[in-house]
């Protein structure tokens, strides 16, 4: 997720105020399709890891990875949709903005828990 999350906080959600306005709602309704596809499986697939991971592995580092993704999961579906959603119906630059801004509390949750899993593979391997 990295990944996914650097590009649309770097590249996408940026983008997003040079679209011209009459082609926004169309445009946004058509990248919130498209990334649901790649973003809601690998956030699937990282929670059943993580949690299947903390089943069968006692680790308290390993526990608190899983906390950072709960929190990121609190964060995308109490805060990131909404807006997505309110995007979805019309352009607003402030909501954009927001975006944007709560984005990087995303980017840096994400980027942080990549550093926790190599911290314990180097531990554990």
């Amino acid at each position: 997720m990295i990944g996914v999350i650097s590009i649309t906080q770097l590249i996408t959600y940026p983008s997003f105020l040079e679209i011209e306005r009459t082609k926004f709602v169309n445009f946004h309704k058509n990248y919130v399709r498209a990334i649901s596809f790649i973003a809601v499986p690998a956030m699937l697939v990282e929670i059943c890891t993580l949690v299947y991971m903390n089943i069968y592995i006692s680790n308290l580092i390993l526990m608190k990875s899983l906390l950072v993704l709960i929190m990121l999961w609190l964060i995308t579906f109490i805060i990131i949709v909404p807006i997505h959603n309110q995007l979805s119906k019309e352009f607003d630059e402030e909501k954009i903005i927001s975006i944007i801004r709560y984005n990087w509390i995303r980017t840096v949750l994400w980027t942080s828990k990549i550093f926790i899993i190599l911290y314990i593979f180097y531990e554990e391997f």
